[in-house]
């Protein structure tokens, strides 16, 4: 079992080292480590608030400890459901695709990076 409060931890943590690396960044690398900490923090993001007895995978497939993208899609499924909270869900799976993206944008920008972690 994932200790969420950890993991609530590692958001903030990550989140924080993304913006901090912004300001530091220069090349495209720099910017694609941007990707990586904002990776890292939807990966703890999906730890914190995953739970499998509660949200089921579409696929029924079980998540494996960093599968982000998984388990915040069966998370958003069964917290969010409905017509009314697509857009979130939509907005949910944008943010895993723009950071996993990012992270191998070999072009990566300050633009591309900001959007990043705003999402």
């Amino acid at each position: 079992m994932i200790d969420s409060q950890a993991s609530w931890s590692a958001v903030d943590r990550a989140l924080t080292k993304a913006a901090e690396q912004i300001t530091r960044a220069s090349s495209p690398e720099d910017f694609q480590a941007v990707g990586l900490f904002c990776r890292e923090s939807l990966i703890s993001l999906a730890q914190a608030v995953f739970d499998s007895s509660q949200h089921a995978t579409d696929d029924g497939v079980q998540p494996s400890p960093t599968d982000s993208k998984r388990m915040l899609d069966a998370f958003f499924s069964r917290e969010l459901s409905g017509g009314p909270n697509e857009e979130v869900r939509r907005h949910a799976r944008a943010v895993v695709a723009l950071a996993d993206a990012l992270v191998h944008r070999r072009t990566a920008n300050q633009r591309d990076a900001a959007l990043c972690v705003e999402a």
